[in-house]
This record gives C-alpha cells, structure tokens and sequence, in this order.
C-alpha cells in the first residue's frame, strides 16, 4: 500500500512540475537577457604562429585554456519566434608557463544580436546572428595591448528548454570570425547558458 501511496505521489508531483514547465514553456516575455560560458577553440591568424602555439600548449608544464563566454546579452522580440538585441561574445586562449609566465589573448564582439526559434522563443532548436565591432587584447604576464577596433561575425545554432517560469537552458554551438587589424581570428564554441 505504501508503494502505490509514493507512485501517486510521485505521479501527481511530477505531473504538477510538468504543468509548470508548460506554462513556462508558452509565455513570451517582454525582454530577455542570455548569459553563457562554455569551451572555445581558438584559431589565430597565421597557421605557423598556430602550430607554435599547439606545439607550446603539448609541452610539459604548460597549461591551455580556452574560453567562451556570452555576456550583456539583452533582447526584445520582435514576433513569438525571433528577438533582436545586444550581446558581448568573447573568447579567450590562455597559455600558464610554469615558472616562465602567462600569454593570454581575448577576443570580443560588441554585437547586434538576432535569434530564430522555429518553435516558440525559448523552446528548441534556435539559431543565431551576431554582428559587430571586434577587439582582440594579449596580455603577456603584466602587459597588456588592446587592438585598433574591427569587424566580427558570428553564427550559431542552438537548443533551448525551458525548465522553470521564466528561466530556459540552453545549448549553443557557434563560429566566429573576428578580422582584426588586417588578421582573421576564428573561434569555436561550445557553451551552456541562461536564457532569463
């Protein structure tokens, strides 16, 4: 009797929480902000300084990490499948030399901002276009040189699901191509955000 008293429970609670997620699932917002961080894989410019650098990351007491991060991230829809806004993506590539020092390079699209959901804003599979004015900064140990300003694309695909009032997760895969003083800077990447 117990068994059948937690199987109705547990029925009734998830069912309530799928009613939820439903209710989530339908209501358009008045705007939104998106904030994710994920991996990147970083390309630079020239293939024989990106070789260097693959070379360095394999060597022992060197460390790479590759970001990436979506941040500012505000739009307004314009329809219930497309919204339209602002959002600052950025990558960044950091190589940790033990006892040598640090070599980090960010790169930055200041963006205008669309995204497509087939479905309804928030729920699926969507895709994004960001356009903007690109920034590339190396920072060597305590150094640091910021770029002239330049020109940066990006185009994404992505799966968004809902799983509370106002609040969906989502999973996005984008290229970026940054053109920065005369170089072309590619990054992939993989990150998982908040779409609130």
């Amino acid at each position: 009797m117990k068994t059948i008293r937690k199987e109705v429970f547990f029925s009734l609670l998830l069912l309530v929480s799928a009613g939820n997620v439903e209710a989530a699932e339908n209501e358009i917002e008045n705007w939104y902000t998106y904030w994710g961080l994920g991996i990147s894989r970083v390309t630079w410019p020239d293939e024989d300084l990106n070789a260097a650098v693959k070379l360095l990351a394999a060597l022992p007491g060197v460390s790479r990490t590759q970001l990436s991060l979506d941040l500012l991230g505000f739009y307004k829809p314009i329809n219930p499948n497309t919204m339209v806004g602002f959002i600052a993506n950025g990558a960044a590539d950091r190589l940790e030399i033990s006892e040598e020092g640090d070599l980090q390079v960010n790169l930055t699209t200041y963006a205008a901002s669309a995204q497509y959901f087939p479905e309804k804003i928030g729920q699926g599979i969507f895709g994004r276009a960001d356009i903007g004015l690109a920034l590339g900064n190396v920072q060597v140990d305590s150094e640091s040189e910021t770029s002239d300003p330049g020109f940066g694309l990006l185009v994404g695909v992505g799966y968004a699901h809902p799983i509370m009032d106002g609040t969906r997760l989502a999973l996005n895969v984008n290229y970026a191509i940054r053109q920065i003083e005369g170089e072309t800077w590619k990054t992939l990447g993989i990150s998982i955000g908040g779409l609130f």
